[in-house]
């Protein structure tokens, strides 16, 4: 059978949904009817934009260049790719295997991003700086680095990651610090498959075609500064007065616990175990001696004892220091 409408049929097709005999897909749904969505159906998030990233990219491909050419003894060409917002299990979907993974921290940022550097890139990197060319192997199955290729490509990384940090330095100093390589994607973990990842892709050139680079770092990592990043307004509004207002009218209605210590004695053991009913218990705290007032045991206030219409009472006379 034929998947192909034929023109009479899609004449009647058509008829029927101006008549409403068909429903059409997409249509309105009647009031009181709810319809699935699945807020993380789509790999980017819509609507988001970094402004400032590109400022910090810019600066990374100047530094890349000058810290790539003090160890390959030429200056490769540096390109910056649009930047991606995806799923971190789409993104470690499209990860090769075996691949260069080399994880990292940022200080005083909380979590650990990734540098990606491709096979091509590296087997580059290693042949430009043992005196080839910077030519990548055409044939034969893609192999794991060995130690000493692994080591120079850490090199570049290290060097990778102090640009970075230079680069980010005017909008948010941060400090990025080399933890570990990985081999395999399976054993990367920065996030939750479904958490989103941000992706700072890039192309070098070493002379024998461009070759991808890219750092990956996860939203959740980025959220503390997510205003200098991609919403400069936002931080020129400062904070939200609703949500201020909102929060103040929250607090101040939190029930708290306040006491008061009248005073305090030291007493041995013993002497606790003969105590029976009717018995005093001498403490140094004299009548107008001043008390320490603890709201949930955190000391806030120092007060004096007194009488308030008939009720024990404590006069606050200063704040805690």
């Amino acid at each position: 059978m034929s998947e192909t409408l034929s023109q009479d049929e899609v004449s009647a097709l058509l008829r029927g949904l101006a008549d409403g005999d068909v429903p059409a897909e997409g249509a309105a749904a009647e009031p009181g009817v709810t319809r699935d969505y699945d807020l993380l159906g789509e790999d980017r998030i819509v609507g988001r934009r970094f402004q400032a990233l590109d400022l910090v990219r810019e600066r990374l491909v100047r530094r890349l260049k000058a810290s790539l050419a003090s160890v390959l003894g030429a200056p490769p060409e540096v390109e910056a790719k649009p930047v991606e917002l995806l799923k971190f299990a789409t993104f470690r979907n499209r990860l090769e295997t075996p691949a260069n993974l080399h994880l990292f921290t940022m200080a005083p940022l909380r979590g650990q991003a990734l540098a990606v550097v491709s096979s091509t890139l590296a087997y580059g990197l290693v042949d430009k700086v043992f005196g080839g060319i910077g030519r990548a192997p055409t044939s034969g199955a893609r192999r794991e680095c060995s130690a000493i290729e692994m080591q120079t490509v850490q090199r570049v990384v290290a060097l990778a990651l102090a640009d970075f940090s230079d680069a980010l330095a005017p909008i948010h100093p941060i400090a990025c610090a080399f933890a570990r390589s990985e081999t395999n994607p399976i054993s990367v973990a920065l996030c939750a498959p479904t958490d989103q990842i941000l992706v700072l892709p890039f192309h070098c050139d070493l002379g024998s075609g461009p070759a991808p680079l890219a750092l990956a770092i996860p939203f959740a990592m980025l959220e503390p500064i997510r205003a200098k990043l991609g919403e400069p307004e936002a931080a020129e509004r400062g904070p939200d007065a609703t949500w201020l207002a909102a929060l103040r009218t929250a607090i101040e209605a939190t029930d708290v616990t306040m006491s008061v210590e009248l005073g305090a004695a030291d007493l041995t053991a013993r002497e606790i175990l003969r105590l029976k009913v009717g018995d005093l218990v001498a403490i140094e705290t004299r009548a107008d001696d001043p008390l320490a007032m603890a709201v949930e045991g955190v000391r806030l206030l120092t007060g004096v004892p007194g009488v308030s219409r008939g009720n024990n009472a404590v006069r606050v006379v200063a704040t805690a220091v």
